[in-house]
């Protein structure tokens, strides 16, 4: 007869045996299964160096890498380790087996692909770090350096730059042509690094795609002036004093060497500047795009102030920002036309973009535009300073929310600010249109009171509607262009028709509800729960 400790030991035993059913044989209970998690191999080039690592999970380290089936490209070699290196010898589509084994003797593997693709044989000018700046420039003749290559191009002409450092301040000083850019660009994907790109004065149709620009002391890529049609994409620009510049000079005076225009900036990454991440100072810049470009960590290690912004361009026409994040600058998120004091910049369109935790403004629109879907949250100060000058302002469906709430650098401010007098001048005059938008949480408690937002004396309220108030509940809009003693209106005078009935019959379908964001503050996700009043408006 068992006694009852033993029955207790031989129950645990036999559930330890069940638990461990399909286990690894040599791990104990509870030890993770043993995986390999590298989901994919990158592709080579012939004469190429390569390098790539595998790596596993779980069971009991050291683990063993091994070819378990098929073949790697002749000339790479899988080490122990999980290394794959060596140069590929012939292109192809190589497929096999990597299979690792842990110190117990258990097993997994994983199916991999390399596609080694040909030298090239095209009519591209080649660089490579093992080139010649003797030869041709052809792909079994490349150049060593970058600048070389840049000298020789002709209109029409892609320059490939082979993987590598290129420790070189690349001027080009001769421009492509209309429909035949000067193009210079990577080669096959690979990872390439220059130190810094230049357009000299009067160089136009010049294309940069795809490499990494750092260890420049001052600006990464710069148009120096009268520079047009330019495309700027996929570049990953760290460091020095600003990682993109537009034209050369200082704020509020003309430009050094001319204004520039038809600028696309296009899936890049700019970060850790110490001013201005994208900087048109003193411009003008027409005609430009920036799209899907992340800016950040501008000013940050530096001294955060008013000139370390995301974007800042301070005068141009038809300026598009659009779907780009901006966020921990020093200064503002997206600051655009602050010194084209004559007001009424044309085509401004700020778009679909995520603007946060930027120490100073969010979006800064001081002679007019259009802000359309954006999500600015996490401000240090007013996130929206609008119309400084005589202009029109269009706010469609964005979300205002959580500004002012960091304890290390918000402070209290309005959530927003339409035609506000500065400097002894005239009140601005604005016409405004504003709807669909979400005003909510706006300045955090360590900063005092939430405040809501300022309508100036000279603003003229074309259209308010379908917008959502939820800051401060005894002074959501404060209406200076009303002329009233007191300009305040609360929520409850939003919703009572009070508000209405002073702007005309404005107002009509506003709400002052919770929005129901689907994270608050510090881990802010402005996007609405189900059960949200404020479903289809809001920048999503």
């Amino acid at each position: 007869m068992l006694t009852r400790s033993c029955a207790a030991a031989l129950i645990i035993a036999v559930c330890t045996m069940l638990a461990c059913t399909g286990c690894n044989s040599g791990a104990g209970p509870g030890t993770p299964a043993l995986t390999i998690v590298t989901a994919a191999l990158t592709g080579g080039q012939v004469g190429e160096l390569y390098e790539a690592t595998i790596t596993a999970v779980g069971g009991i380290p050291p683990y063993r890498f091994a070819i378990g089936g098929g073949g790697l490209p002749a000339g790479l070699t899988l080490s122990a380790q999980g290394r794959i290196t060596g140069t590929p010898l012939l292109e192809g589509d190589y497929q096999f087996t990597v299979t690792v084994a842990d110190a117990p003797g258990d097993s997994a593997t994983r199916r991999y692909e390399i596609d080694v693709a040909g030298v090239a044989d095209d009519d591209d000018i080649h660089v490579k770090t093992t080139g010649n700046d003797g030869n041709t420039g052809n792909a079994d003749s490349p150049f060593a350096t970058v600048q070389r290559a840049v000298d020789v191009a002709e209109p029409g002409e892609t320059i490939r730059v082979h993987t590598g450092t290129y420790d070189e301040d690349v001027v080009f000083n001769h421009s492509g042509d209309p429909g035949a850019p000067i193009t210079l660009a990577v080669y096959n994907n690979q990872n390439v690094t220059i130190t810094s790109v230049e357009l000299a004065r009067d160089v136009d149709y010049i294309a940069l795609e795809g490499f990494n620009v750092s260890g420049y002391d001052i600006w990464g890529v710069t148009l120096n002036g009268d520079n047009s049609n330019v495309a700027i994409s996929n570049l990953r620009i760290t460091g020095g004093e600003a990682g993109i510049r537009m034209t050369v000079g200082n704020s509020g005076e003309a430009p050094a060497f001319g204004p520039v225009s038809d600028v696309t900036i296009s899936d890049c990454t700019v970060r850790d500047t110490l001013y201005t991440g994208i900087d048109g100072t003193p411009g003008p810049c027409d005609r430009v795009l920036i799209q899907r470009t992340s800016v950040s960590g501008a000013g940050v290690t530096g001294e955060g102030f008013f000139g370390s912004d995301g974007i800042a361009i301070e005068r141009g026409n038809d300026i598009t920002v659009r779907n780009c994040t901006t966020a921990d600058n020093g200064g503002d998120g997206i600051d655009l036309n602050s010194r084209d004091t004559a007001g009424h910049a044309t085509g401004i369109l700020v778009y679909g973009n995520s603007v946060y935790r930027n120490r100073c403004n969010g979006v800064k629109l001081w002679a007019g535009g259009r802000l359309e879907r954006n999500a600015i949250w996490g401000g240090g100060l007013n996130p929206l300073p609008l119309g400084a000058y005589d202009c029109t302002i269009e706010l469609i469906r964005n979300s205002v929310a959580y500004n002012m709430y960091s304890g290390a650098f918000g402070a209290r401010d309005y959530a927003m600010t339409v035609g506000y007098p500065e400097d002894g001048r005239p009140a601005p005059q604005i016409d405004l249109t504003m709807q669909g938008r979400i005003f909510a949480f706006n300045t955090g408690p360590a900063q005092g009171t939430p405040t809501g937002i300022y309508l100036g004396p000279g603003v003229t309220l074309l259209l308010e509607n379908g917008n959502l108030f939820h800051s401060r509940d005894d002074c959501e809009i404060q209406a200076e262009f009303l002329g009233l003693l007191d300009p305040c209106f609360t929520r409850g005078e939003i919703t009572n028709g009070s508000w209405s009935a002073a702007t005309g019959g404005q107002g009509v379908n506003d709400l002052t509800d919770d929005p129901l964001f689907v994270s608050p503050w510090p881990d802010v996700d402005l996007h609405l729960q189900q059960t949200s009043p404020a479903d289809g408006i809001g920048a999503y």
